[in-house]
């Protein structure tokens, strides 16, 4: 049995999860697109779970999306988890944030998706088209969202996706430095570890 496209007409309520002020997000990102605050604008992009940019792609819509995730090895799996391994050479960063506000997300999570009609294949389906299109219906019909929780595909980690409508100045940056930086690299090693990751180490 496949996943259900998104109806018509959404549930007028639907499962809301609040995303609360002192709680803490990670998230891996290249810095060649932007620094750590930087929603991409770009999109939907192929393999990218709920893009919720207009079917065209392009940087016009005004839609933008910043996925993070509640853990390490959630943000480490997520990350790096499709390719098999973690490269502490590779030109990618770490920033860990605080929130300073209340954010109001849609919930995938267990049995809050069934109220939509979903399952927890939502977050584990490779359909990313579908999954993309879930988002644009949730985002167009639910205009107070301000983006979506689920479980990722990769360890069952809590993931979130935060899209246009979060004022990124209400994320408080903890964080925010290479993959390699000596304070941090250890505790992604292992969560790299706990997830089943390959570690490339440059020759010293």
């Amino acid at each position: 049995m496949n996943l259900p496209s998104p109806p018509p007409v959404l549930p007028v309520n639907p499962p809301i999860h609040e995303l609360g002020p002192g709680e803490e997000l990670v998230r891996f990102y290249s810095p060649k697109y932007g620094s750590w605050d930087h929603q991409r604008s770009l999109g939907p992009l192929p393999g990218l779970r709920f893009d919720h940019h207009e079917v065209s792609p392009g940087a016009g819509s005004g839609r933008s999306v910043w996925y993070a995730a509640t853990s390490l090895i959630g943000a480490v799996a997520e990350a790096f988890g499709n390719a098999g391994m973690i490269d502490r050479a590779a030109n990618r960063r770490i920033c860990i944030v605080r929130l300073r506000s209340q954010f109001s997300l849609v919930n995938l999570v267990g049995i809050a998706a069934r109220s939509l009609g979903l399952d927890q294949r939502i977050g584990t389906t490779t359909d990313y088209a579908l999954c993309q299109a879930w988002a644009r219906e949730l985002y167009e019909q639910y205009s107070e969202i301000q983006g979506i929780r689920w479980r990722g595909r990769q360890t069952g980690s809590i993931c979130v996706l935060l899209n246009d409508r979060v004022d990124m100045s209400m994320l408080e940056v903890v964080q925010d430095c290479p993959v390699d930086h000596s304070d941090l690299w250890p505790s992604i090693a292992r969560a790299a570890r706990r997830a089943r990751l390959r570690i490339s180490i440059p020759p010293a």
